[in-house]
């Protein structure tokens, strides 16, 4: 009986503090309500906004597609422009930037691809514009400023080799035509010991064929690279006898690669057509 009394006394004692406190229990609950309201709105407005940024997106491709032609930079850009804090509208800004500079308008492109990583620090697209920034130096000329936005990628993002592999290509090639064969042969010869472990790498295998031809050069660079450490050059390097170095075992034939370096008119993005990617020019 005494736990029955105890219990109705509580169960008066919470009605009575109910009804004195009616007034600001009211107000409580129509505030949650709202909050919960607005939050709801927001979230429905997000995703609103993005399927239409997403839709904008699609239908600029389309109609690209549609008359066989290369997407407008300026349409890509009125869409990063009309939603930018949604995936589609980022998306839209790296693959104008990327369409400038296929039309060979570094400065434009430039430009992009520098506002999009000021803009979208925390995007994983900011490697592929990194990329880009690097890619139009080179192809205006700025062979020093370029080989810092490439070795910089290199220092970065050391795993990524969708991003480390060709920057380390494209960083060989410019040495070696600053006529600084050390230095191209050292990358070069970095990437073609990859491929025991890929032989279709298309990286390693352009490396190991341009490395072949920087030793044909000069030969020196194969005696000095085994001189400083024993078994460091990749195997299958040769050297022709009429250069007057050494023959080495022949090397066999090498995985054409899907995308070199050396296209000039480079994807440096995935665009939705399934280009491959590629940097520089040759």
């Amino acid at each position: 009986m005494g736990a029955e009394t105890d219990s109705s006394d509580l169960y008066l004692k919470m009605l009575a503090w109910l009804h004195a406190n009616r007034k600001p229990l009211i107000v409580a609950v129509v505030v949650v309500a709202a909050i919960a309201l607005v939050w709801g709105f927001m979230a429905w407005e997000k995703t609103q906004h993005e399927t239409d940024a997403n839709a904008e997106l699609f239908t600029v491709s389309i109609d690209s597609n549609v008359r066989s032609v290369p997407v407008s930079p300026q349409k890509l850009l009125e869409v990063a422009k009309e939603y930018p804090s949604t995936d589609a509208g980022e998306y839209a800004q790296l693959l104008a930037a990327n369409s400038l500079f296929n039309e060979a308008k570094y400065p434009e492109a430039l430009q992009q691809f520098s506002e999009f990583i000021d803009n979208h620090a925390e995007s994983t697209l900011v490697p592929q514009a990194k990329v880009g920034v690097a890619a139009c130096f080179e192809a205006e000329g700025k062979t020093s400023d370029a080989i810092t936005k490439y070795h910089d990628l290199v220092v970065m993002y050391p795993s990524d080799l969708n991003i480390v592999s060709p920057a380390k290509l494209t960083l060989a090639r410019l040495y070696d035509a600053d006529n600084k064969p050390e230095l191209a042969f050292n990358y070069y010869a970095e990437l073609a010991r990859m491929l025991p472990q890929n032989p279709y790498d298309p990286w390693a295998s352009e490396a190991r064929e341009r490395a072949q031809m920087l030793v044909a050069k000069h030969p020196e660079l194969l005696k000095s690279q085994t001189a400083a450490a024993p078994g460091s050059a990749p195997t299958g390097f040769s050297v022709s006898s009429g250069t007057g170095g050494e023959t080495g075992t022949p090397a066999p034939p090498a995985a054409k690669p899907v995308a070199p370096s050396g296209n000039p008119n480079p994807n440096l993005i995935n665009i939705p057509s399934g280009s491959t990617n590629s940097t520089g020019k040759p």
